[in-house]
């Protein structure tokens, strides 16, 4: 029995980074893998909440990060659950830690995209200053985690209906506050991305419906206008991964967003055409996608809806979860090697 200490699971993100390990215990367990948050085990994982904090300059989150590994005695692995391919904040720990293995819910598909410079690492948000230059030395030391976003809910499928009076939800958010990493504002690339899908939707025929910056409202509401929208748009945010992405399937509504093949992770339930409609990152073709969607209706809902709840019921078994993570200690001999 491999026994892993989850390290300060009540700090806020750490909870939602382990919840899908948390969630698939008895399976893993049935294959000789217990988590604890006794002082008895094999590995700690220690979760992004505990050696990474935004709040501060890189620098200091880099140094405090470093200083509360240094108390953990024995083997341990870093857990980073930002649903992103960015490693800001986590390649310093890594380079600098005794971390066997960073465990990383998205990367890039292409490992050479890290070694140039974008906002805060996204590429999507195009260049800038952040980059991994070493990151093939990093390499052998990182893995996909089993684990991303959408895997930390459990979506109810709701019964839906093909008569829908909206066009499209835009129910995201945006303007609602400032955000800073690591004292860099980013929330104008979050904002900027999502008003120009406004701006462009504005000048359009398309019934839609919409959040107004800053402006929040009731829950239920919020569910209830995206039901009754045929279409259900979902940008790009800190991450490409959004719970939205799911109650798309749940309300039988397509989901429309910008492509997501740059990314690699496992789970992967998107297939463009087939459980989403990709589009371009800068909407450039968003008329032309959304056209497609409500001239095909009629079968592209059933079609996409119920290939996107089959695939999440395949991809988010807690049987999967358990045998990606049986791998990775089954492969830890190699990591030398790789």
């Amino acid at each position: 029995m491999i026994k892993i200490k989850l390290c300060e699971l009540d700090k806020h993100r750490n909870e939602i980074a382990f919840r899908p390990y948390i969630w698939a215990q008895n399976v893993l367990k049935d294959i000789g893998i217990e988590f604890t948050t006794g002082d008895s085990y094999d590995f700690a994982w220690v979760a992004q909440a505990s050696f990474c904090n935004k709040t501060l300059p890189l620098k200091e989150s880099v140094d405090r990060g470093l200083e509360y590994l240094s108390t953990i005695t024995g083997d341990y692995m870093l857990l980073d659950g930002q649903d992103s391919h960015s490693l800001i904040g986590s390649a310093e720990i890594l380079r600098d830690s005794k971390a066997i293995l960073l465990l990383k819910n998205t990367l890039l598909k292409d490992w050479n995209q890290y070694k140039k410079g974008y906002v805060s690492g996204r590429l999507y948000w195009g260049e800038g200053e952040y980059k991994v230059s070493d990151i093939d030395n990093l390499k052998p030391r990182i893995k996909l985690s089993g684990t991303n976003w959408v895997g930390t809910i459990k979506p109810q499928w709701h019964n839906y209906t093909s008569n829908k009076p909206y066009d499209i939800s835009c129910m995201f958010s945006w303007g609602d506050v400032e955000n800073y990493e690591f004292t860099n504002l980013t929330s104008p690339y979050y904002d900027d991305h999502r008003k120009s899908l406004l701006d462009r939707l504005e000048k359009t025929n398309y019934k839609v419906i919409r959040r107004e910056k800053g402006v929040r409202i009731p829950q239920q509401q919020f569910y209830q206008n995206m039901f009754n929208s045929k279409i259900i748009a979902a940008p790009i945010g800190y991450g490409e991964m959004a719970v939205r992405d799911i109650e798309a399937a749940s309300f039988g509504s397509i989901l429309l967003k910008p492509s997501m093949d740059h990314l690699s992770s496992t789970p992967f339930i998107y297939e463009d055409g087939v459980t989403y409609v990709a589009c371009k990152y800068d909407w450039s073709n968003v008329e032309e996608k959304i056209d497609y969607i409500l001239t095909n209706w009629d079968h592209l809902q059933s079609f996409i809806t119920e290939n996107m709840r089959k695939r999440f019921n395949e991809e988010y078994s807690e049987e999967k979860l358990a045998i990606h993570t049986y791998n990775i200690f089954k492969n830890l001999n190699n990591i030398e090697n790789e």
